[in-house]
């Protein structure tokens, strides 16, 4: 599939960068389309980071929840202090207002099984 247009809403005129622009299709065939705007190919890759959560072509998410929760384990682990020196009120103020919702960003969208299950439960 080719898009070519003297339209003012496409290309470097619109300020989509092209050579930035990436495509995944999300879908258990395995398409081999090819689409290219203004004469570039757009490159296809099999997952990609939006707003900040991973999305797989395969569609599973487990490799999400891994990340978020590794995320969350770093963050517990930079508050090494935090967790010395503080009292438990606070301790868990900040468990619930930093730490959770890092290891469940966009959990909405997670399709989750048995394994991810324990493992989410073991985190917290």
């Amino acid at each position: 599939m080719s898009i070519e247009s003297d339209h003012p809403a496409t290309g470097t005129e619109s300020g989509i960068n092209i050579k930035r622009l990436v495509m995944c299709y999300i879908d258990k065939c395995k398409k081999e389309a090819r689409i290219q705007i203004e004469g570039e190919e757009i490159e296809r890759v099999n997952s990609f980071e939006y707003l900040g959560a991973r999305i797989e072509a395969n569609g599973k998410t487990t490799p999400e929840i891994r990340r978020r929760l590794a995320m969350a384990t770093a963050k517990l682990r930079k508050m090494e202090k935090i967790w010395k020196g503080q009292d438990v009120h606070t301790k868990v103020r900040i468990l619930k207002s930093i730490i959770f919702p890092t290891a469940t960003y966009g959990c909405e969208a997670w399709t989750i099984n048995k394994t991810d299950s324990k493992r989410i439960t073991a985190f917290e």
